[in-house]
């Protein structure tokens, strides 16, 4: 069961990326429309959105490995008298 939770997450997180790389085209025609011109701006970072979401999930898991061992060192300070 595991495993399959993980290729699904794996499957999704592929999909998300392909999803951004082959939506970024249809974000420059759209906001040429809206602008009447050709111009790159905000669009050209959509491929960027899956490694920033990869950023902040890598992030949070740290914070919470760093947390887990600072809560276990000062219990385990505050248990020995010290």
């Amino acid at each position: 069961m595991k495993n399959t939770k993980g290729r699904l997450k794996n499957a999704c997180w592929w999909l998300f990326v392909g999803f951004c790389i082959g939506f970024t085209p249809f974000a420059f025609h759209l906001a040429e429309i809206e602008r009447g011109y050709k111009a790159i701006g905000g669009e050209i970072f959509v491929p960027l959105i899956p490694l920033l979401v990869w950023g902040i999930k890598v992030s949070i898991n740290d914070m919470k490995i760093t947390m887990k061992e600072v809560m276990e060192n000062e219990r385990e300070h505050t248990n020995s008298g010290v």
